[in-house]
């Protein structure tokens, strides 16, 4: 049997698709992985992120079969279709059809990042270089004010408005929602809402200077009661705070 049989060809083809496979999934598991949701959006993006890499498995497959197919048995078994339904089939309506479902679910799945409804709580998201200032209302009404901690309920619909008080950020928790740029100047809105407690990481995804590498900051997603008493406690740092800014 030589290097370049079919019977070689057959075995490495699957070979290496396992391999790049394996190794596509040895990360989906990070804390900083897109793959391991901890909120719907989170989980909506991971959901097309699959159906599309079995799509394209499938794809790879069938056009690797008929690949095989014309290479060592074309000429004595073609195929009966012709190259108009061929054509038809595999150039128009195959691409029309995996268009129309992505689109149709990419615009649900933006949905769930939209502010739409009264939110439970509202944060805001001040990215400077190179940290983040997360903001709450306290129980008596007074802004406190946090470093590099972002601190939310479980199942809560939270509003985070981002926004950056020199160059421009992106705002980005992969575990929870897709990301949002912070401009200067303005203020933009991301719905979050956790379905599970536990920490989580987020991160500036847009270059942001020499210490770009190193704006990341935690999440912690609470019980309700734990949250609130959190808070509570939060207030009260904040207050006895110098410059009313309470550092992880």
């Amino acid at each position: 049997m030589t290097d370049d049989s079919p019977q070689v060809r057959g075995i490495l083809i699957p070979a290496c698709i396992a391999a790049l496979l394996a190794s596509f999934l040895v990360g989906c598991e990070s804390a900083v992985s897109t793959l391991a949701p901890a909120g719907q959006a989170a989980a909506d993006i991971a959901w097309i992120t699959w159906v599309m890499l079995g799509g394209g498995a499938l794809l790879t497959i069938l056009m690797s079969a008929l690949w095989l197919h014309a290479s060592y048995h074309g000429r004595v078994q073609p195929l009966r279709w012709s190259e108009q339904r061929i054509l038809i089939s595999g150039g128009v309506l195959l691409p029309l059809v995996v268009i129309v479902l992505l689109l149709i679910y990419g615009v649900r799945s933006g949905q769930s990042m939209l502010p739409v409804g009264t939110p439970d709580l509202t944060v805001r998201a001040i990215g400077h270089q190179w940290w983040w200032q997360f903001e709450y209302v306290g129980p008596d009404g007074q802004i406190v004010r946090v470093a590099n901690e972002l601190h939310l309920p479980v199942n809560a619909r939270v509003d985070v408005l981002v926004a950056s008080v020199d160059v421009i950020h992106s705002f980005w928790v992969p575990a929870l929602a897709g990301k949002l740029d912070a401009i200067p100047g303005r203020s933009h809105t991301l719905r979050l809402i956790p379905t599970r407690t536990g920490r989580l990481v987020g991160q500036c995804a847009e270059f942001c200077g020499a210490g770009h590498a190193h704006m990341r900051f935690e999440v912690i997603v609470h019980e309700a009661e734990a949250f609130a008493d959190w808070l509570h406690a939060a207030a009260l740092a904040s207050s006895d705070s110098g410059n009313g800014v309470i550092a992880p």
